[in-house]
C-alpha cells in the first residue's frame, strides 16, 4: 500500500505537467486562430467608394456594426485570455516545448509559431500605443517591424532546424539554373502580370487601380527620401530584404512546407499562394498577388530551397522601391 502511494506521489508532478502542457496547447490554438482571424477582420474594415468614373475604389477604413463589434470582442478575448494562459502555463512548465522541440516540423510547431508571433505582435503594438513611439522617423519602421518579429520567432523556435523550414543550400550545378529561373520569372511577371492579370481583373470587377496599401508604401518611401539617405537605405532593407525573407519563411517554408507533406506540392502551392494574397488585404491587387504567390511557390517546389523564392521576392520588392524613389 505504501509503495502504491509512493508511486502516486512520484507521478503526480508528471501528470500535472502533462495537463499544463495540454492546456497550453489550447491557449496556443486560441492565439493561432486569432492570428488568422485578423485576415477576414481586415477585409471587413475595408471601405468601398465609387469614383466619378463609376469605378470602385477600396480604401482602408474602420468597420462598424454590432456583428463586427462582437467578432472584435471575441478576437480580443481570445488574445488576452489565450495570451495570459499561454505565458503562465509556459512559466509553470518552464517552457518545455520551446526548450525541447526538435526534428521535423510538426503541426504543433506551426501552432506554437503563430501563437508566439501573435503574442509578440500584440505586446509590440501595446508598447507603441502606450508610450506614443509611433511618431517621427520611428513611424517609418512600425509597418515593417512585424516582419522582424516573424524572423525572430522562427530563429528562436526553430533554432537548429532551419533546414526543415526550407533554408537549404543549392548544389553548385543547380545554382546557375536557379538564378536564370528567377530572372526569367521576374521578367515574365514584370512585363505580363499587369496587362494579363491586374488590368483585366480590375476591368471585370470595375475596380479603381489605386491601392491604399501601395499608396501607403509609396508615401513611406517618399517620406524616407525627405528625411535622408539613411532612412532610404532603411526602407530598402525593410521592404526589399527583411520583408521577403520573413514572408517566404512563413508562406513557403512553414505553410507550404506543412501542407505539401499532407496534401502534396500542387495543393500546397495554391493554398499558400491564396493565403499570401489574402494576408496583404488588398482587393485591387488580390489577383496579381495570388499569381506572384504561385510563382514563388513554384520556384520553391522546383528547387526545394527557400533561398530561390527569397531571391525573386527581394528583386521584385527592391525594384519596386527604386521605381518609387526615381519616379
Amino acid at each position: 500500500m505504501e509503495r502504491i502511494q509512493d508511486m502516486g506521489t512520484h507521478f503526480s508532478p508528471a501528470l500535472r505537467s502533462r495537463r499544463s502542457l495540454t492546456w497550453r496547447d489550447v491557449a496556443a490554438w486560441l492565439l493561432c486562430i486569432s492570428f488568422f482571424l485578423m485576415i477576414p477582420m481586415e477585409f471587413a474594415s475595408l471601405e468601398w467608394k465609387q469614383t466619378a468614373q463609376g469605378l470602385w475604389r477600396v480604401e482602408n477604413g474602420h468597420a462598424e456594426g454590432l456583428v463586427f463589434a462582437l467578432i472584435w470582442l471575441l478576437w480580443a478575448a481570445c488574445n488576452v485570455g489565450g495570451g495570459i494562459l499561454f505565458v503562465v502555463l509556459g512559466l509553470i512548465t518552464r517552457f518545455q516545448y520551446e526548450r525541447g522541440s526538435g526534428g521535423a516540423l510538426t503541426g504543433r510547431d506551426f501552432v506554437y509559431y503563430f501563437s508566439w508571433l501573435q503574442l509578440s505582435t500584440m505586446m509590440f503594438m501595446l508598447i507603441v500605443e502606450s508610450f506614443h513611439v509611433n511618431q517621427g522617423w520611428f513611424s517609418l519602421l512600425i509597418p515593417y517591424l512585424p516582419h522582424g518579429l516573424m524572423i525572430l520567432c522562427a530563429l528562436w523556435l526553430f533554432k537548429g532546424r532551419l533546414s526543415e523550414l526550407g533554408f537549404r543550400r543549392i548544389r553548385a550545378e543547380k545554382a546557375g539554373f536557379a538564378f536564370v529561373a528567377v530572372v526569367v520569372a521576374y521578367g515574365l511577371t514584370y512585363f505580363f502580370l499587369d496587362p494579363f492579370v491586374t488590368n483585366p481583373v480590375a476591368n471585370w470587377f470595375h475596380l479603381d487601380l489605386g491601392s491604399w496599401r501601395e499608396e501607403s508604401i509609396s508615401a513611406g518611401i517618399k517620406q524616407a527620401a525627405e528625411v535622408g539617405f539613411i532612412s532610404v537605405g532603411g526602407q530598402i532593407l525593410l521592404i526589399g530584404v527583411i520583408g521577403p525573407i520573413a514572408e517566404e519563411m512563413v508562406f513557403r517554408g512553414l505553410i507550404m512546407g506543412g501542407i505539401s507533406r499532407r496534401l502534396g506540392t500542387g495543393v500546397a502551392i495554391v493554398m499558400s499562394a491564396l493565403l499570401f494574397a489574402l494576408f496583404h488585404a488588398d482587393i485591387t491587387y488580390l489577383a496579381p498577388l495570388f499569381v506572384l504567390g504561385l510563382v514563388l511557390g513554384g520556384l520553391y517546389g522546383v528547387f526545394r530551397s527557400l533561398w530561390v523564392p527569397i531571391l525573386f521576392h527581394i528583386i521584385n520588392n527592391t525594384a519596386s522601391v527604386l521605381f518609387d524613389l526615381f519616379r
